[in-house]
């Protein structure tokens, strides 16, 4: 079914033609370069370690995180044809600090899952994601009695780097890290027009991909190293919307993105069995302000 709804998308925006060879509605510009930055909220899957007394977790971070985004874009229009060229490099970054004091928490150990009981002392967890890739691929444009209509693909690549670091005391208790890396490819259709007055586009992509998850521990107060992977075929869905603004002789820009990831990996620690991983969905929203360099 995936397959149809790229085509079938392109025929109709064919039907609606009005001009034959057009790159957008709202530039004639051969070549953009825009910078943007702004806030990265993400939704990821929840990391747990340990029990305390009442078989709660002796520490949790929900992953609801608040962060930092940037990105670079690139846009290369062939003039007097339907096609550009695009690529996009991203980054973005979100930690957070979590301390819970405790009198009794049972907290397995990663290798094999046997119990370690600490006692009148205080948990403290220190997590981090780095957030990073490309999209990079070739899009044709349509212009339509009601804007521009368009259609591509692209290959794809990103990658979240996650560190989990746990202190016991004032001495370092383990360190966990979990790198998963997306490789594959979106189908993206888009419009570009006018709203508001202002000059705009949007942008539905989904994308499917190969997921590779490397999970690694490192024991310090509990000491040992244990490595294990995981392999999927998640599928990504992501919305785009930018509006832009000429202030003076320059162009500035506000975009809203949201992701949709079907399968994110989860570390799972049980009692008697080594750490393993599993999945979960997760979701990321950003704030951007852009300009067109």
């Amino acid at each position: 079914m995936r397959f149809v709804i790229l085509p079938l998308w392109l025929l109709l925006s064919l039907l609606f033609t009005i001009e034959g060879a057009a790159q957008s509605t709202i530039s004639d510009r051969p070549f953009e370069l825009v910078a943007g930055n702004g806030a990265w909220f993400s939704w990821l899957p929840t990391y747990e370690l340990g029990a305390d007394a009442s078989g709660f977790p002796a520490l949790q971070d929900d992953m609801d995180d608040v962060g930092y985004y940037g990105d670079l874009k690139a846009i290369r229009r062939f003039l007097g044809t339907r096609t550009s060229l695009e690529a996009r490099g991203f980054y973005g970054f979100s930690e957070t600090n979590t301390t819970t004091e405790v009198l009794d928490a049972n907290v397995p150990n990663p290798i094999d899952g046997a119990a370690n009981l600490l006692t009148g002392g205080s948990l403290s967890l220190a997590s981090d994601t780095d957030h990073y890739g490309i999209d990079v691929g070739l899009r044709d444009t349509w212009r339509t009695r009601f804007g521009g209509l368009s259609g591509g693909c692209l290959f794809s690549f990103m990658e979240f780097d996650q560190d989990f670091d746990v202190e016991y005391g004032s001495l370092g208790l383990l360190s966990e890290s979990l790198d998963s890396e997306y490789l594959g490819g979106k189908g993206v259709v888009g419009w570009d027009g006018r709203f508001w007055g202002s000059p705009s586009n949007l942008d539905i992509a989904v994308g499917f991909y190969q997921l590779r998850a490397d999970y690694r521990y490192r024991g310090e107060q509990l000491p040992g190293s244990f490595a294990t992977t995981m392999h999927k075929t998640p599928v990504t869905v992501e919305t785009i919307f930018s509006s832009y603004r000429d202030i003076h002789r320059y162009r500035l820009g506000l975009t809203i993105a949201a992701t949709y990831i079907a399968q994110m990996p989860v570390i799972e620690h049980e009692a008697n069995v080594p750490v393993s991983l599993g999945t979960d969905s997760g979701a990321m929203l950003r704030l951007m302000v852009e300009i067109l360099l």
